[in-house]
C-alpha cells in the first residue's frame, strides 16, 4: 500500500486540557464522581462592573475632596503664625485680645481654633485659654462667678491646673445649674518655683 502523505484525522477527537488531566489521575475506588453540571451563561448585563465603577468614582471624589480641604487648611495656617509659645511675643498676644493676668502669663476667653463642647440638659460651659509665654505657669488657680440672666451670683467655680513655660492651656469652665447664663473671672493666680 502506498502512502499518500495524508493522515486520517477524522477518527481522532480533540481533547481538552481537563480531559488529559482526568486521564492521568488515578481512578479512586468506586469510580470517578460525576462532573457537576455547567452553569448557564449569564443573561443581561452584570451589576458587578457597574458597582465597581461607582465605588472607584466615589473613592476618587473622596480623595479629591480630602486634598482640597488639606490645601485650604494649609493656606489658612500659612496666613496666621502659630501660637502657644512658638515664635509669638507679648505684643502679638496683646494684639490678639489676650490680657496679662499675672507676670508673663496671659489669659483670654477661647477664640480661634477652640472647640467649645456643647452641654445638654441645662447649665452652661465655656473655655478660657492660658498662655505661659515668659515663664512657667506652675500651679494655676482660676475662680469664676456663675451669673444668672440678671447678673446675680449663683455659685463660684474654682479650677486648678499645672502649666509649663511655652505651653498654651484650655481651662474648661462648667456649671450644671439650669439658670446659669455666664461666667465672670473673679481671680487668677499662677505660682511657679523657678530654680
Amino acid at each position: 500500500m502506498a502512502r499518500t502523505g495524508k493522515t486520517d484525522r477524522t477518527a481522532v477527537s480533540p481533547k481538552t486540557v481537563d480531559d488529559l488531566i482526568v486521564e492521568m489521575e488515578p481512578v479512586p475506588p468506586g469510580g470517578r464522581p460525576p462532573k457537576p453540571p455547567a452553569l448557564p451563561p449569564a443573561s443581561g448585563p452584570s451589576r458587578f462592573p457597574i458597582l465597581q465603577r461607582v465605588l472607584v468614582l466615589g473613592l476618587v471624589l473622596v480623595g479629591f475632596g480630602a486634598g482640597w480641604m488639606a490645601a485650604g487648611l494649609r493656606a489658612s495656617l500659612a496666613e496666621k503664625p502659630a501660637g502657644g509659645g512658638r515664635g509669638e511675643s507679648r505684643q502679638d498676644l496683646l494684639a490678639d485680645g489676650w490680657v496679662e493676668s499675672d507676670q508673663g502669663v496671659f489669659t483670654r476667653r477661647c477664640q480661634g481654633i477652640c472647640r467649645k463642647p456643647r452641654l445638654y440638659g441645662g447649665g452652661i460651659i465655656d473655655v478660657m485659654e492660658v498662655a505661659c509665654l515668659e515663664r512657667p505657669c506652675g500651679d494655676i488657680q482660676a475662680k469664676f462667678d456663675v451669673l444668672d440672666g440678671q447678673g446675680k451670683v449663683l455659685d463660684t467655680v474654682t479650677l486648678d491646673r499645672p502649666g509649663r513655660q511655652g505651653e498654651r492651656l484650655q481651662l474648661l469652665i462648667e456649671s450644671p445649674k439650669p439658670e446659669a447664663k455666664s461666667f465672670v473671672l473673679q481671680s487668677f493666680t499662677s505660682r511657679a518655683r523657678v530654680e
